[in-house]
């Protein structure tokens, strides 16, 4: 029993962890049956990767006739991982928290494999071995997920999924609700409603009451705070307008498709900020080499400042880089933070502003007589 895995990832978006779990199965289901010569009529094709109601992955019994020799097997073993590791990359959904770091280095791990895969002299056990590593934290809670949707989409049950970590099904999978008979409704909405009536009355009542009696109490106070307000000029405040940020470079250039800076925690001026760094790539058959480093704008004064960053060696194929790492913010009270790609080209993220509710500052005058 178990549905597809083609009909899986068209049905909903996949976490991270569940990407690298459905990898870790196949490419181990597949390396062990490689190793113990069981082989026979096995190949890995979208059409044979199964999941089951477990949670796991595993290849079904294909019926295409033929026998390859091993060298040539593994190609063709290597050539099919890269593309089912193609497609969950493409079925990934990650949330917009920038301090989930097990999603990032989920992430990473199937950009690796889908890499090894594709090397000139791979092999299976490399790429099982990289996933199985990255699979360890999160796999168990993964396959839990996994085994939900499985239910859900072969329409053997249906079990409550959360759409932050699973994505969100189609109308055809979502259970339906009895209709209710009006009476019902209207007694539900009635026992439910009442007290926010009374509630309502009561307070009506009470601003009558307060606006009969104490009338004039009320219109002399009025007339009190006009006065005040013709013998004297209130008290000014301004704040100072923040400057606007910009950019050092463009947001993509050359073979940098995107920048993103985000922080990981809270981060304030005159402090160390944890802060996690994603930059888009154009694959390339070669390793890419990308270095940062960090710009600082004071939107106060218009002053600037710049911070080492680092380097990162993306594999062949890669298609991103991640990194987490601390930077030092200066002090100030509005300030801005950007990350900038020196190689393999020039560009810069949105700037992360630092606290995100800045202000430069107050000037209060004086009433005058």
């Amino acid at each position: 029993m178990g549905v597809a895995l083609s009909r899986l990832l068209s049905t909903a978006r996949l976490t991270p962890a569940q990407a690298v779990a459905l990898g870790t199965d196949v490419l181990s289901w597949l390396e062990e049956h490689r190793a113990g010569a069981r082989s026979s009529g096995i190949r890995l094709r979208p059409e044979t990767v199964r999941v089951g109601m477990d949670g796991r992955a595993y290849l079904a019994h294909d019926d295409v006739p033929g026998h390859s020799a091993a060298e040539e097997e593994n190609r063709t073993d290597l050539a099919a991982a890269a593309g089912m590791l193609r497609d969950l990359a493409a079925s990934m959904w990650c949330p917009d928290a920038a301090s989930d770091h097990p999603a990032a280095d989920a992430l990473a791990a199937v950009d690796g494999a889908a890499a090894e895969a594709r090397r000139l002299g791979g092999s299976v056990a490399a790429v099982a071995s990289m996933l199985r590593e990255a699979d360890a934290t999160g796999g168990a809670e993964a396959r839990t997920e996994l085994g939900r949707l499985v239910a859900a989409v072969s329409g053997d049950g249906f079990a409550p999924l959360s759409t932050a970590r699973t994505g969100v099904l189609p109308a055809t999978l979502r259970p339906t609700r009895p209709r209710r008979r009006p009476r019902r409704v209207a007694r539900t909405v009635l026992a439910r409603t009442w007290k926010w009536v009374l509630s309502i009355v009561v307070l009506v009542a009470a601003v009558l009451i307060e606006i009969t009696f104490l009338r004039d109490t009320i219109a002399r106070d009025i007339e009190t705070v006009l006065e005040a307000g013709r013998s004297g000029s209130p008290a000014a405040t301004s704040t100072e307008a923040l400057l606007p940020v910009v950019p050092p470079a463009p947001p993509s250039a050359g073979t940098v498709t995107a920048v993103d800076l985000r922080a990981v925690s809270r981060c304030a001026p005159d402090a160390a900020c944890e802060v996690r760094l994603q930059v888009a790539l154009q694959p390339r058959t070669g390793p890419q080499t990308m270095t940062w480093a960090f710009e600082f704008f004071d939107r106060c004064t218009g002053a600037t400042a710049t911070a080492p960053g680092g380097t990162v060696t993306v594999p062949p194929e890669g298609v991103r880089a991640v990194a987490v790492v601390t930077v030092a913010v200066p002090p100030g009270n509005a300030m801005a933070v950007l990350a900038r790609t020196d190689l393999p080209s020039t560009a810069a993220s949105a700037p992360l502003l630092v606290p995100s509710d800045a202000r430069c500052g107050t000037t209060t005058g004086e009433p005058s007589g």
